[in-house]
């Protein structure tokens, strides 16, 4: 019975990590749709996504989001780079004749050494007509920082201590939806159709999936205007290990927020609720109970955060930074998610239906273990995550609700546990919204230190 109890909890931690973290993640859906338009191939091994990309494979991707990869076939090879094979020539001939390459050294180009997160976002950058030549743009070194500034790079499509061919394609399609330097109402991808470098059929589907990732984009940044906020979030789940169901879990809350944006630590906020579990006999001691409703009470108000933790109810001043970390993050409604974990977005009406990569949804699970100091493999841990959605009602050019599902696989010791996930948003109002306390906040215990120093 505790060998079931660890499994079904390890579950639920690596549920509570996936609605709430983000990191790295397995991007075919990008390399897919960069193949279509003639853009991103294959190995004779596939995508290879998860080895580094090389240095020739970069010029030739840089070369292609230029429009220029026709022209530069018609090159002949004059560059003084002696270690080229002959299918990367006409690609660093264009680069070094648009003074868009220097090689690694005067004689050589080192094409099969890894190219780095730095130098690829240099090379997007470039194709989105950005100089980083003496007076230019940005700096070589500070290129990434310059891409975050513009959105090409984001916390999702690359990572810089561990460069992949995964990130190339995600940072590669992220670019197509990025304007072109002094064209705000141009993205490279309809440049690159305008100048005939791709076909304009083969882009269309997915020119309507930026239009319609925009406007989700734009829906979700309205929020973030709100300085009000009333939400009503109820997070369920239900766990089956084989053909058992042992555990359910419902949390309904309520969500509301004030903001004084001329004094933060003056803004106020709270979130109630219920945490119901339910478990199966099987999983307790004999005459135990099996369900367990735990009270969800958190409070801020000037500058003081509150818990009710049941049977103890402590108070520490705090920061509203330090305050929104405890709460979860409430800025999460309103951020929208990187182009390149999502598979799809539909339009009926007001809704818009958001499909997330499976494969890159698997990601973060990974990144949720490895915050944990779990190595997946190292624990037996292997995860599967079915298809996820999210349905995002959208009212006066604002998200008004949102209803993500999903499913998860997992193998622990041995043993298959499903769980399917459903979390639910609805934003009630974000204007003339009240906010009650408790009458007692003040017969809170200090927790001793404050924010700045642990409890004793």
């Amino acid at each position: 019975m505790k060998t079931k109890l660890r499994i079904v909890l390890a579950s639920v931690l690596v549920a509570a990590g996936l609605a709430m973290t983000a990191g790295a993640a397995s991007y075919d859906n990008c390399a897919d749709q960069l193949k279509d338009l003639g853009l991103f191939q294959g190995t004779e091994d596939g995508f290879e996504l998860d080895r580094a990309p090389t240095r020739g494979e970069a010029a030739t991707m840089l070369v292609r989001l230029l429009g220029k990869e026709a022209e530069a076939k018609e090159l002949t090879y004059e560059a003084p780079f002696t270690d080229l094979d002959d299918w990367q020539k006409p690609y660093v001939q264009y680069l070094y004749d648009n003074k868009l390459t220097n090689g690694a050294t005067e004689t050589t180009f080192e094409p099969e050494e890894a190219c780095s997160a730095q130098m690829y976002t240099t090379f997007l950058l470039r194709a989105l007509g950005y100089s980083d030549a003496a007076e230019g743009d940005f700096t070589y070194d500070a290129a990434v920082d310059f891409g975050e500034s513009i959105g090409l790079v984001d916390y999702a499509n690359c990572n810089e201590s561990a460069f992949l061919r995964d990130h190339v394609a995600a940072m590669s399609l992220t670019a197509l939806n990025t304007d072109v330097k002094g064209e705000t109402e141009t993205k490279l991808l309809e440049k690159l159709v305008a100048d005939g470098a791709v076909d304009e059929a083969k882009a269309e589907s997915l020119l309507t999936f930026f239009d319609n990732y925009d406007a989700y984009v734009e829906a979700s940044a309205a929020m973030g205007d709100a300085t009000q906020m009333d939400v009503s979030a109820d997070v369920s789940a239900s766990v089956a290990l084989g053909d058992q169901q042992v555990m359910s879990l419902s949390m309904p809350m309520e969500i509301k927020a004030d903001m004084d944006m001329e004094n933060l630590d003056q803004s106020k906020m709270s979130i109630t609720g219920t945490a119901e579990v339910t478990i199966d006999e099987s999983l307790v001691e004999e005459g135990a109970d099996t369900s367990v409703a735990m009270p969800i009470e958190y409070y801020y108000t000037d500058g003081v955060y509150y818990m009710n933790m049941g049977d103890q109810k402590v108070k520490m001043e705090m920061s509203l930074e330090d305050a929104m970390s405890q709460f979860g993050d409430l800025t999460d409604l309103q951020n929208s998610e990187p182009i390149c974990l999502i598979e799809s977005i539909t339009k009926s009406g007001s809704t818009m239906t958001v499909t997330y990569s499976a494969a890159g949804m698997s990601g973060l699970v990974d990144s949720v273990l490895s915050s944990m100091d779990m190595d997946a493999a190292a624990e037996g841990v292997t995860v599967d995550i079915g298809e996820v959605t999210s349905s995002a009602a959208v009212s006066g050019g604002k998200i008004s609700g949102m209803d993500m599902t999903a499913k998860v696989t997992m193998t622990i010791e041995g043993q298959t546990m499903t769980m399917d996930m459903n979390m639910k948003y609805d934003i009630n109002s974000v204007e003339n919204v009240t906010i009650t306390f408790p009458s007692d906040l003040d017969s809170y215990t200090d927790l001793i230190g404050g924010a700045d120093e642990a409890a004793a």
